[in-house]
């Protein structure tokens, strides 16, 4: 990151600082370091982050809910909630955008795959698990696009989950357009 910008979220107290604070890091480094900092910036935001409730929102047949809080005015970036019931999961599935994952209440599990060397449709049978995580409040984790970081997030637990999720593109128009879905 340059020096000239500046990260000063130690105190930072809500989900508005943490959006203006990721959209002056997209204006003030390289496209390719989207990423990496936007990720820098929400492990120091998120155990100081609240987002609006958003328990009146459906859930889906996958047993969880999305909310958009966000979108970038450039399409740089946008920003949904997530709330998990228990037992919920997500098809395995790919991302056409970079993506950071910060874990705000509960649990999540995630279930990371790799593509085989002869071939990488959007097909289950080309892919294989290379293991799984479970990660607590305060844990953030990257993803780059498809290929790269294919997974399946569910919520391990008894109790509900909430995430918060900054994906590099805008999703006014389809908030699914970010997922590529492996099929069996």
């Amino acid at each position: 990151m340059p020096k000239d910008s500046t990260v000063s979220l130690h105190t930072c107290g809500d989900l508005t600082r943490l959006i203006n604070e990721a959209e002056a890091l997209t204006c003030a480094v390289n496209e390719t370091d989207h990423r990496a900092a936007v990720a820098s910036l929400m492990r120091l935001a998120l155990p100081h982050v609240g987002i609006p409730d958003f328990s009146d929102t459906p859930v889906n047949d996958g047993g969880y809910a999305r909310k958009m809080l966000h979108i970038h005015p450039h399409g740089h970036f946008s920003v949904l909630a997530v709330r998990w019931m228990p037992g919920a999961n997500t098809p395995v599935h790919g991302h056409n955008a970079w993506g950071c994952v910060g874990v705000l209440e509960g649990e999540i599990g995630c279930e990371t795959y790799c593509c085989r060397e002869d071939a990488c449709e959007c097909s289950m049978a080309f892919l294989s698990s290379t293991g799984l995580i479970r990660a607590g409040a305060g844990a953030v984790a990257t993803v780059g696009a498809n290929p790269e970081g294919i997974h399946r997030l569910f919520n391990p637990t008894e109790k509900e989950a909430i995430t918060l999720h900054i994906y590099g593109m805008d999703l006014s128009r389809d908030p699914l357009a970010i997922n590529v879905p492996y099929q069996h």
